[in-house]
């Protein structure tokens, strides 16, 4: 079955083959955002599969009517949809430049259950890469992605490294190493 444009809809659940290592599902959710499940299954066959009890590899922010040629099928008649809150606190591009690189600084923000990205509120203005690394590494850069080999080579990379990166920090943060394999996200806390 091909997938079209029409499809592209809030909820829906489409998997996406990941090179040789099988097939992986991702959801369409409010306001532009797609979880990405690491649920991977050699086979695309995902009959009673619960998202809302699937690890969340990484949510991002995806220009939707681009990303066709990143499904494989539509499994929404077959699965649970994820319909666990999203996480409201994510990385944003800053209004300061970084002396050492001459490039923007990201900042950590909180959104509202809402998303109004003008309604956030700012948790640290600008992340410096020595002294916040696990933020950096924990938490998913908002900038819109709608280049399908862009998520794909993520996948793969996760699934053949364990490492699971968003390689625009590194455009933000050259001189970031990558986490480390297997490394477990970091919640935040200002206390």
């Amino acid at each position: 079955m091909t997938i079209k444009k029409k499809d592209l809809k809030e909820g829906k659940v489409f998997s996406i083959q990941v090179g040789h290592f099988g097939y992986v599902l991702a959801q369409l959710r409010d306001n532009c955002r797609m979880d990405v499940f690491d649920n991977l299954r050699n086979e695309d066959e995902w009959k009673e599969e619960n998202l809302n009890e699937a690890k969340i590899m990484f949510t991002i922010v995806v220009a939707e009517h681009r990303l066709l040629k990143l499904f494989d099928s539509d499994v929404t008649s077959v699965v649970t949809p994820n319909t666990r809150k999203r996480e409201l606190i994510a990385l944003t591009m800053s209004s300061s430049i970084r002396k050492s690189t001459n490039l923007p600084a990201l900042s950590l923000v909180k959104h509202t259950e809402v998303y109004d990205p003008s309604n956030i509120e700012m948790l640290i203005e600008s992340l410096e890469p020595e002294f916040h690394k696990d933020i950096l590494y924990s938490y998913e850069y908002i900038g819109m992605v709608g280049q399908p080999e862009k998520i794909r080579d993520r996948v793969v990379t996760y699934f053949s490294s364990r490492i699971n990166w968003d390689k625009q920090k590194s455009v933000f943060y050259p001189e970031l190493s990558l986490p480390p394999k297997g490394y477990k996200k970091k919640v935040w806390s200002d206390e």
